[in-house]
C-alpha cells in the first residue's frame, strides 16, 4: 500500500442485516488526504453569470465545485479564500465576452 491509498474499505457488510453500508472511516480518510495535498486547488478565475450563478476555476482551468453556487451564498467564502491575483468577472449573457472587474466591485 502506498501513502496515498486509503487503508479503509469503501463499503462494509453490516453484520446484522448483511447489507453493504458505507464505511465512514474511508470518507474521513479521503477528505483528510485531499485537504493535506500540496496541489490543492487555488482560486484563479471567478465568473458571475447573468442569473447569479458563480463559476470558479483554478489555474489549470478545472472547476472548484466547493465555491460554486448562487452569488449570495458563495460570495463571502470566495472573497475570503481567493488570492490577490484572482481574476473576477461578470458575463451579462452567454453570447457576450467576460467583463473583468476589480475584486471590490465583484
Amino acid at each position: 500500500m502506498t501513502a496515498n491509498q486509503n487503508p479503509y474499505p469503501e463499503l462494509l457488510i453490516d453484520e446484522v442485516s448483511g447489507i453493504e453500508v458505507l464505511d465512514t472511516r474511508h470518507k474521513i480518510w479521503t477528505e483528510g488526504y485531499k485537504s493535506g495535498r500540496k496541489d490543492k486547488q487555488v482560486i484563479k478565475y471567478v465568473i458571475k453569470t447573468q442569473n447569479g450563478m458563480v463559476l470558479v476555476f483554478d489555474d489549470r482551468g478545472e472547476q472548484i465545485s466547493e465555491y460554486q453556487g448562487q452569488y449570495e451564498q458563495v460570495r463571502l467564502c470566495i472573497l475570503r479564500d481567493a488570492p490577490v491575483n484572482a481574476v473576477f468577472s461578470y458575463v451579462f449573457n452567454y453570447e457576450s465576452e467576460l467583463k473583468t472587474v476589480p475584486r471590490e466591485e465583484w
